[in-house]
């Protein structure tokens, strides 16, 4: 007897111990019911599992709703039966997933702000070497075309009574036999080349180094008329 009973107790003790559990899962699971019962006139050709597939419930609840014993029952037309409620479940939210769903969608938004702020920057810093490298191609076309102008340019058309006053002051020799020299050797272009030797410039002089400058050929041309008198050009 003894045995018995504590067996009886130590059962209510674990029943209790479920109720929390049901608690926490009601909960978690929203539980929604119609009605209690719904009656349902049997037709011809009905069967108590045609009746509860209809109806979205179970054969044993119905027969249980029913107190029906399918051992011992025939279902006839006309008979009133009792369709007990369905029962619809609905979880109930997931703030986890919620937050995590939020989460990922910022960090895709950061990463795609990322993404855009990084290919500004690539073609802000792409537009700005171009720009420098064209500058830079600008200074160095200005420079090589300068250094390619003539040197007549800087006197202008005074550029031959430049040139015949400094020689006509320095050797005493008229202006009209430079002008003759200066024109049959050069044309009066200070740049010229002869394609044959050194000799450059207005008084193709061997000894400038190719230098378009009108003073440096002037001096050149006055040393060699102090050395050697006019025999540099065969007068």
């Amino acid at each position: 007897m003894f045995i018995i009973k504590n067996q009886i107790k130590w059962a209510i003790v674990a029943v209790l111990a479920l109720f929390p559990a049901l608690a926490s899962a009601n909960q978690a699971v929203n539980a929604v019911t119609t009605a209690d019962y719904q009656d349902y006139t049997v037709k011809s050709g009905d069967t108590l599992w045609d009746i509860s597939q209809r109806n979205g419930i179970t054969l044993s609840s119905l027969t249980a709703a029913n107190h029906i014993d399918l051992n011992n029952y025939i279902i006839l037309p006309g008979e009133l039966l009792h369709i007990p409620a369905k029962i619809e479940f609905k979880v109930a939210d997931n703030p986890i997933a919620e937050a995590q769903h939020k989460v990922a969608a910022q960090q895709a938004a950061q990463q795609k702000a990322k993404a855009a702020a990084q290919a500004a920057a690539q073609q802000a810093a792409a537009q700005a070497k171009a720009a420098a490298a064209a500058k830079a191609q600008q200074a160095q076309q200005a420079a090589q075309q300068a250094a390619a102008k003539p040197t007549t340019v800087s006197y202008g058309s005074s550029l031959k009574t430049y040139v015949l006053n400094k020689m006509v002051a320095a050797t005493g020799e008229s202006a009209a036999t430079w002008d003759a020299i200066i024109t049959r050797e050069s044309g009066w272009q200070a740049t010229a080349q002869n394609p044959g030797s050194t000799a450059h410039g207005l008084f193709q002089s061997l000894w400038i180094n190719g230098s378009n400058d009108v003073d440096t050929q002037i001096a050149d041309a006055i040393r060699l008329y102090n050395a050697s008198g006019m025999s540099p050009w065969a007068l």
